[in-house]
């Protein structure tokens, strides 16, 4: 039964709560200037007209997703789509508000209602986010679906609809500095790579702009068959893994503009949000790779983030893999594959964070192999990786001043980085 408790409670982004969040980082320009209005299972209103509705899902205290209350095959499609993606009880619960959608019942029991000042017109320079993503696209209106993203790295993510319910495209939006960076970093990689017919490919950047002073993008949708890269389902081959990220040349990891930003990273971290002794350890193991003069292969970039979460299979076996907000040019080959690896032990083993380094390594092999890594400089490529990650954790953290919302934290990045110099000091007296 609905809780009457909530109605019409207005969401205006100064609460702390996941609802805040979202008008922080999609609706808040137009609620601070007066002109739009976020409420929760709104009563009728004379002075406030609806724009757009969305269901809560799956509750109101724990909401996770914004499913788009209008044609019963919009909202039953939103949650339908992409099953092969999900698996287990996310699955089993999304199915079933489906199918409830797809019989013209209610799937969650609060709305979401976006809504403008009665009597503001047509041609009004107020207009929704959603409103300006559909006229970019240049298609009749279109319904999206929003995920609720809560940590250091959120933004707002829509998934397309048209009123049949089938995708459409796949839109992220930057809504602060932070955010800004990654999205431009993907408009750019996918000005270069997406859409292309390799045994890798990256969906086709449809459009990409500017909403509120801050850059967006949408994708084409992925096939509608695709299936996590997950179980049953193939990891990435070598051949596959540097089909957008090729070898196009030798050279030292001093060498590498991606080695040399880091470096340049770490150093304006230690400047800005200064941590003296995480600098220090990082500082020790980046002088140590700097001074190999080993060549090593060289990618023309690195994805930044392959994981299977970021990654599905049609049925015919074509890989797909998206998010390439994190991309970075001319990297040391291999990285991607240890970033895999690591990621697969992280999310499916128990222990410290730092005891799945060297065996990431281990089953990152014949990717390295397939690349022609020497294999003294294997080492080195596990510190590039691990000064990486403490770059990565840092900067959030530094930008939003906590390590509480961080997934690793600094214990675990001071581990990472003795693991990585101890292996550095094994092999160099070997």
């Amino acid at each position: 039964m609905l809780n009457r408790r909530h109605r019409n409670a207005v969401v205006d982004g100064t609460g702390g709560s996941a609802l805040d969040s979202m008008v922080q980082q999609i609706w808040l320009q137009g609620v601070s200037a007066g002109e739009v209005r976020v409420v929760v299972d709104p009563l009728p209103s004379t002075d406030w007209t609806e724009a757009e509705t969305y269901w809560i899902v799956p509750t109101l205290a724990r909401p996770l997703l914004l499913v788009p209350s209008g044609p019963r095959r919009a909202t039953s499609g939103s949650l339908l789509q992409y099953r092969g993606l999900r698996a287990g009880r996310i699955n089993v619960a999304r199915n079933v508000l489906g199918w409830l959608a797809k019989a013209g019942l209610p799937p969650a029991q609060h709305t979401l209602s976006i809504q403008l000042r009665a009597g503001t017109a047509t041609d009004s320079p107020v207009k929704l986010p959603l409103a300006h993503l559909v006229d970019s696209l240049e298609q009749n209106r279109l319904t999206a679906a929003i995920g609720i993203r809560l940590g250091v790295n959120r933004k707002p993510t829509l998934q397309l609809f048209d009123a049949e319910g089938h995708p459409a495209g796949y839109a992220k939006c930057a809504w602060n500095k932070s955010s800004t960076g990654y999205v431009e970093t993907e408009i750019a990689a996918l000005q270069s790579i997406g859409g292309k017919p390799a045994a890798m490919r990256a969906p086709r950047l449809l459009t990409s702009g500017w909403l509120g002073g801050f850059p967006y993008l949408i994708t084409e949708p992925l096939p509608e068959m695709v299936q996590a890269v997950r179980g049953d389902v193939k990891e990435p081959t070598a051949q596959e893994m540097f089909a957008l990220c090729p070898i196009y040349r030798t050279g030292t990891i001093s060498s590498t503009r991606h080695f040399q930003e880091i470096g340049r990273r770490l150093e304006e971290l230690d400047s800005t949000a200064p941590d003296h002794e995480l600098a220090a350890e990082a500082g020790r193991v980046y002088k140590i790779v700097a001074g190999s003069k080993s060549a090593v292969p060289v990618c023309r970039r690195w994805h930044g983030d392959l994981v299977p979460w970021n990654s599905a299979r049609e049925p015919s076996g074509q890989l797909w893999c998206w998010d390439w907000e994190s991309s970075e040019a001319d990297a040391m080959a291999g990285l991607d594959a240890i970033h895999w690896m690591f990621s697969v032990r992280r999310e499916q083993a128990t222990g410290r964070v730092a005891s799945h380094l060297l065996p990431a390594l281990r089953d990152a092999q014949s990717h390295l192999e397939a690349a022609s890594v020497p294999r003294p400089a294997w080492p080195d490529l596990l510190a590039v990786y691990t000064l990486v990650v403490v770059e990565r954790a840092w900067t959030l953290t530094a930008q939003f001043g906590s390590w509480k919302d961080s997934w690793i934290s600094r214990t675990e990045l001071m581990e990472l980085l003795q693991t990585a110099g101890k292996h550095l000091q094994v092999e160099d007296t070997a």
